[in-house]
């Protein structure tokens, strides 16, 4: 029975001693839109990439900019889609919805969760539209669903715009009040 407790109360202060160290660094770092790598670089002492990326993923959660789910729609939040390809109209519809919406509320669907697990090839294949930087964000992503969805910040939207012009898939943006 001692085990127990002493071991919850050691990992409690190994999290605490972590976040005090560098947790509130990689929020920080998140919210400026840097990647897994970029993030490991800019801390003070080593830390495993596998504590940055759970420590990344679960910030992307709590604070939103990662959704496992939209919203449910109901008669006070109506979700409004974009599937345009042309690159030149889906920017302009892009930056219309989001001045409307909110960047709060404007995401774009993300299945590379769903492709990391059940076809890798198609993944990178998705992904060679996209700058090393760009890549390297995507792929440090914990993507723990198959389909999630991202908030429209200026990295993600970037990166949208990039895979909606140069790729064959159908890409989702949704915007809700």
């Amino acid at each position: 029975m001692m085990d127990k407790k002493e071991s919850y109360f050691e990992a409690a202060l190994s999290d605490f001693m972590f976040d005090v160290a560098a947790g509130g660094a990689i929020r920080h770092l998140v919210d400026r839109g840097y990647s897994i790598e970029q993030i490991m670089k800019r801390l003070d002492y080593p830390v495993p990439r596998p504590k940055v990326e759970k420590a990344v993923y679960r910030h992307l959660m709590e604070s939103g900019i990662l959704l496992s789910k939209l919203p449910e729609e109901d008669e006070k939040i109506k979700i409004h889609l974009l599937q345009e390809k042309d690159r030149e109209k889906l920017s302009r519809m892009l930056a219309e919805h989001i001045e409307k919406y909110g960047e709060h509320n404007s995401y774009m669907e993300c299945p590379f969760g769903q492709w990391s697990k059940n076809n890798a090839g198609k993944l990178q294949q998705v992904l060679a539209s996209l700058s090393a930087r760009e890549r390297e964000y995507i792929l440090g992503i914990r993507w723990e669903y198959p389909v999630m969805y991202h908030r429209l910040n200026s990295r993600m939207r970037e990166i949208g715009m990039k895979l909606a012009g140069n790729t064959d898939e159908e890409w989702r943006f949704y915007f809700w009040n």
